[in-house]
């Protein structure tokens, strides 16, 4: 794999201790022991200031452009995009962790100590506990940017979900340190990096759908707000993109880069290590994604298939990659797709699932002599995972029942 070229480098002998990327990629905020600072699209400088050190983390909301900070010097503080100090809040122990809802009203804050604290957009607690009722570090925590669950990750190795309420929806212990983790938009799905090499993607019931075990620790790890796919940085020179299925489908090298993240809409990446901090984007992988729908649609059509409602979603997914608005495009691409396979055939009253079952019901009694002899132990298994990914919410009940008649047409 060849080294990326960056869209833009940033280059001040700067150490960073903490980074996050807007939705849209177009500023950052970088924090680091003597400070913070603001790039903005093109990799200038915004703004900096010294008032707020030793930061740990840095989160920044999706609509409002505010930032949550968390300060090893036992402070919380709530900034607006030109830097200026919105409130701050002392603490029992210092912050490791914060997290902002896409609104603004919502900041969650994780100490060193055990303590999870979350506190409204003017500051006022609205609840705390002590997870696990001990004094491990909260090394990660993430908020829906509806503002409905909170996921945190523990030193104890344990994770618990969260309503914003302060209602515990579940704890479980993890194999390893909870390192990282990461919640999609409405918390249908989360991810945590666990410190004995583990990445594991489920959705909110608890339930884990897949897991990645890697030969080396990986460094950081994010999630779309689609979740459609999530980003890994396996290294420090090595970034690879997973689907939420937990096909590995892209990757890119970056220059040597030990901390990094995503912007929630899809687009970039943004790393940082001690020589520089650096954007790359993501954009040759979404092309992929446009040319594989294309390709969808284009085989319902030559099957007399009405794509009308397909090819709408698709010129919209195209526009929105030609604007750079990522997450419109990821949105219109995923509806392209599932209407490309829900269409009907033209001039038919059946719906998709009556007219897929029809064929594959025809297609089952003409193969019915040369199948006879397949393994029922090796149809099991895959029967299974459907109905896993049924359960899960991957697949839609019509989909299932797709795929499985597919399945037992093999």
């Amino acid at each position: 794999m060849r080294e990326s070229t960056p869209l833009w480098s940033f280059r001040k002998g700067v150490t960073p201790s903490a980074l996050s990327i807007s939705l849209d990629g177009k500023f950052a905020g970088v924090g680091h022991k003597g400070g913070l600072f603001l790039l903005n699209n093109a990799g200038g400088l915004t703004w900096a200031t010294k008032k707020i050190r030793r930061v740990r983390d840095i989160s920044i909301s999706t609509r409002t452009g505010k930032m949550s900070i968390a300060s090893g010097q036992k402070v919380v503080y709530l900034i607006d995009r030109k830097g200026a100090i919105i409130w701050h809040r002392e603490l029992q122990s210092s912050a490791v962790s914060t997290s902002i809802s896409s609104d603004g009203n919502v900041i969650v804050v994780g100490t060193n100590l055990g303590r999870l604290v979350v506190f409204n957009g003017k500051g006022k607690i609205l609840w705390e506990t002590h997870l696990s009722n001990s004094d491990f570090p909260v090394n990660s925590v993430d908020i829906s940017s509806d503002g409905k669950f909170i996921v945190a990750g523990t030193d104890y190795s344990h994770i618990y979900l969260y309503d914003t309420k302060g209602k515990i929806l579940w704890a479980k212990e993890t194999t390893g340190v909870v390192l990282q983790t990461c919640i999609n938009s409405n918390g249908d799905y989360l991810g945590y990096l666990t410190s004995d090499r583990k990445f594991s993607f489920g959705v909110k019931s608890s339930r884990i759908l897949w897991e990645q075990v890697f030969a080396k620790q990986p460094v950081w790890v994010d999630m779309t707000q689609t979740a459609d796919f999530m980003t890994v940085g396996e290294s420090a020179t090595k970034v690879t993109l997973f689907s939420k299925t937990g096909r590995k489908v892209w990757g890119f090298k970056p220059r040597s880069a030990p901390q990094g993240v995503m912007a929630s809409g899809g687009g970039y990446v943004f790393v940082g290590g001690p020589t520089e901090i650096c954007k790359y984007s993501l954009e040759p992988y979404l092309k992929r994604l446009l040319v594989h729908c294309k390709k969808m649609i284009k085989k319902a059509n030559s099957e007399n298939l009405d794509t009308t409602t397909a090819n709408k979603y698709l010129a919209t997914a195209v526009s929105s990659l030609q604007s750079s608005n990522h997450l419109e495009f990821l949105v219109n691409v995923q509806q392209a797709r599932r209407s490309a396979r829900e269409a009907r055939v033209i001039d038919s009253d059946m719906t998709p699932n009556e007219r897929r079952l029809e064929r594959n019901e025809m297609e089952g009694l003409s193969r019915l002599k040369t199948s006879s002899d397949s393994s029922g132990e090796e149809m099991l298994p895959k029967l299974v995972q459907l109905a896993e990914m049924r359960e899960s919410g991957i697949l839609s009940e019509e989909e299932f029942v797709i795929a499985k008649a597919k399945l037992l047409k093999l």
